[in-house]
């Protein structure tokens, strides 16, 4: 069992069952544009699930490996990875988007919570930059601390290096750089050996550009991921336009922002076009938005006072009985800190810890 403490979430109890169970929870997003941005239309090309039906009348894409998808454009040893790891058949999002990235074009990536594209941004980074080089040629930024270490991790995994070419070149380095981390290791980091992809979050990304510790003169793929979320935030929109328009240029970049949501989403293309955030001729990759919730997903909402949370998350560990399951945590206050509390996390990990229902393995994270 792991907890987490999740910045600007009013705590959230996430408990599933890691075989059978996935939640996923996003905020209303909003987004006005002004008359007129409209002036103007931009060049969008928007593709969809029926594309690929369309597709499989005359080529039977649906059959293809990731190996088929990756070959020519991803270096072998990523290929090699991406098969041990189990990945065996693309999603919809991947056979529809990929081609897109590796022409280079910039891209919307929009489909629901685990349809893999996260694996296909990754995938276009790995088939671009140079391990070789000493510089920061890839940039993922997301919203919070616990979607970075995933990304991370995934990111890692893919680019390591088989054992067997340990003599070779150099191989692919990630850097997570998020808040709550350690900023003094990261700042030396990057000024004695950039790393090549970089995945921030904003806060701590703003830090090293606005000091000059962090340059993306190299930068040739920049990734928003929840991109949602990012720009339904009043802490994040305008550093997040800041970055897109003037810490580096779109004309000299690939630019991808994946989302599982984006209602009014004809509206943000023609933003992307006309603020500038990418090439006039993006892509609007959309997979199905609408389909039902998978069979297996349960999703439950309990409303209780402040001080019953933790009584009433214990009822549903032992109702439960998950082989497994995440935690969620509010991140304690400044008010709190100020008056000497102890950490939600700390309170909830005890808690458990402590209680008749054996749970007595328990990481914090």
């Amino acid at each position: 069992m792991a907890c987490f403490s999740a910045t600007q979430l009013h705590t959230l109890l996430w408990t599933s069952s890691l075989n059978r169970t996935s939640h996923h929870f996003k905020p209303n997003y909003t987004y006005r544009t002004p008359k007129f941005l409209f002036r103007q239309k931009p060049l969008i090309a928007s593709f969809s699930t029926s594309d690929i039906e369309a597709r499989t009348e005359t080529k039977d894409s649906s059959t293809a490996t990731p190996r088929e998808l990756c070959h020519g454009h991803v270096p072998e040893h990523v290929i090699r990875r991406v098969e041990e790891v189990g990945y065996v058949i693309p999603t919809e999002v991947q056979l529809l988007a990929l081609p897109f990235l590796y022409s280079g074009r910039d891209c919307v990536l929009h489909a629901q919570t685990g349809s893999g594209k996260t694996l296909a941004y990754l995938l276009q980074m790995l088939s671009v930059i140079d391990s070789q080089r000493s510089a920061v040629q890839a940039l993922i930024v997301v919203p919070t601390r616990e979607l970075g270490m995933q990304v991370t991790k995934v990111a890692r995994t893919l680019a390591a290096k088989p054992s067997e070419l340990k003599s070779g070149p150099k191989s692919c380095t990630v850097m997570a750089l998020l808040d709550g981390g350690m900023l003094n290791r990261h700042k030396s980091w990057l000024k004695a050996e950039p790393p090549t992809i970089v995945v921030a979050t904003m806060g701590s990304l703003c830090q090293m550009l606005e000091k000059h510790i962090l340059k993306l003169d190299s930068c040739q793929v920049l990734v928003v991921d929840e991109v949602d979320f990012m720009f339904n935030s009043s802490k994040e929109i305008s550093s997040l336009k800041r970055l897109l328009t003037s810490y580096s240029s779109s004309k000299n970049r690939q630019t991808i922002f994946a989302s599982a949501s984006i209602p009014q989403h004809r509206r943000f293309l023609y933003d992307c076009v006309q603020q500038k955030w990418t090439k006039a001729d993006v892509v609007h990759v959309h997979v199905n938005s609408v389909e039902p919730m998978p069979s297996c997903l349960h999703h439950r909402f309990v409303v209780c006072t402040k001080r019953e949370k933790n009584q009433v998350l214990l009822s549903l560990l032992q109702v439960d009985s998950p082989e497994s399951a995440i935690i969620f945590v509010s991140e304690q206050s400044e008010k709190s800190k100020k008056a000497g509390n102890a950490p939600p996390i700390t309170l909830l990990v005890d808690f458990l810890m402590s209680s008749s229902g054996g749970f007595s393995n328990v990481s914090l994270l």
